[in-house]
């Protein structure tokens, strides 16, 4: 059966659940909510319906287990489901599986002209924020599930360098708005010439 008969989203989840061993449709909830991308909706109204769609289609089995008053069902990867894992793993690569990285702070990025000057420098400190909790978020997750797996340590690894080439690329996004990342708001008093000439062709057709 070819994973490209599947989602993105479907075939993550089963190499979750591979990964996981047997687990319920929360576990992989609380999974994602630890992650520290976004990329992937960990909703129960995207989880749990897969679930049932995955189990429907023989890629995973639940097996009920007696916990307490309700009993638990987890769910494990059938051979049909491992033959999909790898297919969609590859090679070949799917085209969507290389391609630019998912990046919402780029994608509003984009359109900076379309606000005032003094929103575009708040954005600009405001994403500097975010990258650091990010970046936070990337360690705890590295602690929490990369310390016993080499392949989870390298995922980890990419999210350091991932952020970190953000934090780049912040940066000359506040040398193009007429910031100085480097100092605080009170160090960009005698920018006010350089800042206005810059946001000017920031602002293009809006702003």
């Amino acid at each position: 059966m070819p994973a490209s008969r599947y989602s993105e989203l479907e075939c993550f989840v089963l190499g979750v659940i591979w990964q996981l061993g047997p687990c319920s449709p929360y576990d992989i909830r609380i999974h994602l909510a630890a992650s520290p991308s976004t990329q992937w909706s960990g909703s129960a109204g995207a989880i749990y319906p897969l679930v049932r769609k995955l189990e429907k289609r023989r890629l995973v089995r639940a097996k009920d287990q007696a916990t307490g008053k309700r009993p638990r069902r987890t769910f494990m990867v059938t051979p049909a489901g491992r033959r999909v894992l790898q297919s969609w793993i590859g090679p070949p690569l799917a085209r969507e599986a290389v391609t630019v990285a998912y990046d919402p702070l780029r994608t509003r990025a984009r359109f900076l002209g379309a606000v005032p000057q003094s929103q575009r420098e708040a954005w600009v400190r405001a994403a500097e924020a975010a990258l650091d909790e990010v970046h936070r978020r990337v360690q705890a997750w590295q602690t929490d599930y990369g310390e016993d797996d080499p392949f989870l340590a390298l995922i980890s690894r990419n999210g350091e360098l991932d952020v970190q080439s953000r934090r780049l690329w912040l940066r000359r996004m506040a040398e193009a708005v007429g910031i100085d990342l480097s100092v605080g708001v009170e160090g960009n008093a005698g920018t006010g010439k350089s800042a206005a000439r810059r946001s000017r062709g920031l602002a293009g057709r809006g702003g």
